[in-house]
């Protein structure tokens, strides 16, 4: 159960900072970062780091097949 958490956890915010970078990259609108200070490239960083972790948590989280329990022939 709290590998599920973690596995969803992870994909909001893969989802998330995808979506920030790309806002960043098309429209030059930081979203929630406009209170950062550094400018483009700290706001660019920041979103690309929010959507690595997420993707991260989420590879580390993923659901294994378990061979013993699917045998499906």
């Amino acid at each position: 159960m709290r590998q599920a958490v973690w596995l969803v956890l992870g994909l909001i915010l893969l989802a998330v900072g995808g979506q920030g970078a790309i806002r960043l990259l098309i429209n030059k609108d930081p979203g929630a970062l406009h209170y950062l200070p550094g400018g483009y490239l700290v706001q660019l960083a920041v979103w690309v780091a929010v959507a690595l972790i997420g993707l991260r948590l989420a590879r580390q989280n993923r659901v294994q097949p378990d061979p013993r329990r699917d045998r499906h022939r």
